[in-house]
């Protein structure tokens, strides 16, 4: 249940996108939920609990528009700033004069474009933030950003807004980004490091920051650099060493990782402008961390049903809890 304030005692479940126009039907429910995240899965509040307020891309014309009335805490999941950033606009304006609790403010959001938190991690001591530039898909624009951006090669290429893995490729120089680019899409390009481990395998950890509290979500590994989740069930049973360190670290939080590591993580949180987030990173042989991205857009499910990854579930408890503590703080 949420904690009673001047707005009253529901949570509020703020959504939209840029790619969606006035009422939500059945067939258009995905419209209104591109670039989002699924951890309000994670609430276990009962679902009447919960008043939807959908603001989409035409709101200022609409005749009926959603009411913050008896809504004590806003729970914003429109969460990537490059797919929705004229929704997230109107989110702002909606949220004006508002006197409840706004969790990820829309104009937070905004500030959570991959080069926007490149820029905002550099200088965290033990932290390598690799160079990110953003551009419209045009030679010339491309090349200004690169050089402002001081981005070495090899460097990743991928369609802002994109996640999940999707990228358009590993670029070897600036004419293969050249040859790659799309006039009518803007995109980002990201210094790549080879951080293979001696195993042959790569690696990824996911920790989740509801508030302060923290939730290790996975450590992958996979057999190619863009690690992702369905390499558990297609790698990991192949390594039960890997299995078991997951196991470890995910069962036993922050405090399994060094103490670098875990100092690390709380500079990137306090710098983060978010309520809650996730984190992508990976640690060097030397101890530094090196950051592969910060937002809200991640995803926190599906959780393996594979008995070999039971204490996934460990995870999701966790995060429950840190979920409800954040929304009854």
């Amino acid at each position: 249940m949420v904690t009673k304030t001047e707005g009253g005692n529901k949570l509020g479940v703020l959504f939209g996108s840029d790619n969606q126009h006035g009422k939500l039907w059945a067939g258009e429910e995905r419209q209104g939920v591109l670039g989002t995240t699924d951890v309000r899965l994670l609430h276990s509040a009962d679902q009447n609990d919960f008043v939807r307020l959908n603001i989409p891309v035409n709101f200022l014309r609409l005749k009926t528009r959603p009411s913050l009335d008896n809504v004590g805490v806003v729970l914003n999941l429109i969460t990537d700033a490059d797919l929705n950033p004229t929704v997230l606009g109107l989110a702002e304006r909606f949220l004006k004069g508002y006197k409840g609790r706004v969790l990820n403010r829309p104009e937070a959001v905004m500030e959570s474009r991959r080069d926007r938190v490149a820029s905002r991690m550099a200088g965290i001591d033990g932290l390598i933030v690799p160079p990110v530039a953003k551009f419209k898909g045009r030679p010339n624009v491309a090349i200004a950003a690169i050089e402002k951006a001081g981005l070495g090669f090899p460097a990743i290429l991928r369609i802002a807004g994109h996640h999940d893995g999707r990228v358009d490729g590993v670029c070897a120089d600036r004419d293969a980004v050249l040859r790659q680019i799309d006039p009518k899409q803007t995109h980002y390009l990201t210094q790549f490091f080879d951080l293979r481990q001696p195993t042959g395998l790569y690696r990824k950890f996911r920790v989740f920051y509801f508030g302060d509290r923290a939730v290790i979500r996975h450590r992958l590994v996979s057999d190619n650099w863009n690690v992702h989740g369905p390499a558990r069930e297609r790698v990991m049973p192949d390594h039960p060493d890997e299995i078991a360190e997951e196991k470890r670290v995910v069962e036993g939080g922050l405090a399994t990782l060094p103490e670098q590591v875990q100092r690390i993580l709380q500079d990137i949180r306090a710098r983060m402008p978010l309520d809650f987030f996730g984190i992508d990173f990976d640690i060097m042989p030397d101890g530094r961390v090196i950051l592969f991205e910060a937002n809200a857009t991640m995803m926190f499910f599906p959780v393996s049903d594979d008995p070999r990854f039971a204490y996934g579930h460990s995870a999701r408890e966790q995060a429950t809890a840190a979920f409800d503590a954040m929304i009854a703080r």
